[in-house]
Order: C-alpha cells, then sequence, then structure tokens
C-alpha cells in the first residue's frame, strides 16, 4: 500500500484491497517452497493435469473422525464399552454385533440377505458415491440407482 502506483492494474488492486482488513507478510521463496513450484510451471497451452510432484515437501492432513460403528467394533475386538453407557445401551450394541465381524482393521456388516459388506466411514462415503457415479457405465441415474451400485460393491453404511 505504501509504493507507489505504477500502472491502472495496481490501482484496482489496491482500491479491491481497501476493502479489507488484511496485514501482507512477504515470505522468501526459499522459506515458500510449495508457492515457487507452482510459480514456475511452464503452461504448454492444454488442460494436462498438475503433477503433485513437489520439491522435497509433503502435503499432509491430520483430521479425526469418530465412525458410526466404533462401539459395535469396540465391543467385537475389545470387548468393552464406554463408561457412560447404560445397560440398555450396552445389551443394544451386544445385539447389534451379531450382525457384524472385524477383520483386518475393518467391520464388516451381514444383512438379511447373507451379503458381507465393509461398513464404510464418513470421511469415505462422498468418494464412494462419486467413484460409482462417475465409472465408465455411471452417469445421472436416479439415487435407487447409485445405491444399488453402491451396495452391489459390497459397501454399507447405516444413511445409504
Amino acid at each position: 500500500m505504501n509504493k507507489p502506483i505504477t500502472n491502472a492494474s495496481v490501482t484496482r488492486w489496491l482500491l479491491l484491497l481497501q476493502e479489507f482488513n488484511i496485514t501482507i507478510i512477504i515470505k522468501p521463496r526459499k522459506y515458500n517452497l510449495v508457492a515457487d513450484f507452482l510459480s514456475r510451471l511452464v503452461h504448454t497451452g492444454d488442460n494436462a493435469p498438475v503433477t503433485n510432484d513437489f520439491l522435497d515437501e509433503n502435503l499432509f492432513t491430520i483430521s479425526t473422525y469418530t465412525p458410526w460403528y466404533v462401539d459395535v467394533a469396540n465391543c467385537l475386538v475389545t470387548r468393552k464399552f464406554p463408561q457412560n453407557l447404560s445397560s440398555r445401551e450396552k445389551q443394544r450394541i451386544i445385539q447389534l454385533s451379531a450382525n457384524y465381524m472385524w477383520h483386518e482393521d475393518y467391520l464388516y456388516g451381514t444383512r438379511p440377505n447373507l451379503v458381507i459388506r465393509r461398513c464404510v466411514r464418513e470421511d469415505e462415503m462422498q468418494y464412494i458415491l462419486k467413484v460409482r457415479h462417475n465409472e465408465l457405465c455411471g452417469g445421472n441415474f436416479t439415487e435407487k440407482r447409485t445405491t444399488y451400485k453402491v451396495l452391489q460393491s459390497r459397501y454399507y453404511w447405516p444413511t445409504i
């Protein structure tokens, strides 16, 4: 903001940014490897996807999800319940766990038709729906058809 105005585009940006209470901090290039990498990409004119080859940088995301089936899984694996549950809730979890099994870090459920399906966490649901919708024979089917395709792929969650 303190620099002299050099052209019309800088003036437009200054006017736009004056509406906001912001502080711009300049980060030297050697400490901002991802932005430096992105600024050096050569645009070839085609719409090829950008590769994720960052310069010795690792991008991580940390998220915690408590799956909808956590009580059933704990009952099957450790035979323990949360301390705040009533005896009626514990009995309900025991009855529910009769339809589930734990195998190699995944919970599988069986339904009355005896088809075994992997129980899916909330963070996986959107991805599975997207894959089933965008596959070769996918498309804009009704929600019943998409549900059928997910169930046919042997996935399950209660709100499906």
